[in-house]
């Protein structure tokens, strides 16, 4: 028995020190898979080293009935003393014959694009993501979770 607990906490540890680049990672569920135009997904998170360089990246999550081989989003990143960095993004979820590119379970597809590489926060404290549907319908359906994540890029040296 006790070799097993031994090899249990073995293997709980050595995963849980493979994401050690995360420094922060949320997704929100859609409500009904239906995201409204008005509504936005904000995800606070903190940074206490501004010496490192980081990606940040959206997650993204639909059905197999998604409409559209892709999705438009406006975003705002929110600084600790209240600036706001303000950006289009572009995600593609299919190739030119329609195919899938995200990995899929069932109906299910996931999808984790980098939005924002080599990034050097300026200052240490509480950032802010925000994120809005920018496609031309008011309602955008079969997506059902939307996310970040921010990594901190390993040092080489």
């Amino acid at each position: 028995m006790l070799k097993i607990s031994g090899l249990f906490i073995f293997i709980a540890f050595f995963l849980i020190g493979c994401d050690e680049q995360k420094v922060y990672e949320k997704n929100l569920s859609i409500s009904n898979a239906q995201w409204e135009r008005n509504e936005k997904a904000i995800f606070q998170f903190t940074i206490s080293d501004t010496t490192s360089l980081y990606n940040l990246y959206l997650n993204f999550r639909h059905a197999g009935d998604y409409p559209y081989n892709n999705l438009y989003l406006f975003t705002k990143l929110r600084s600790p003393e209240g600036k706001v960095a303000r950006d289009t993004a572009q995600m593609i979820f299919a190739d030119k014959k329609g195919r899938w590119l995200g990995k899929g379970i069932g109906d299910i597809y996931d999808y984790q694009f980098k939005f924002k590489e080599a990034f050097m926060f300026p200052r240490n404290g509480e950032y802010s993501v925000e994120i809005e549907q920018a496609m031309r319908e008011k309602t955008l359906v079969n997506v059902t979770d939307i996310g970040i994540r921010v990594e901190k890029i390993k040092n080489k040296n």
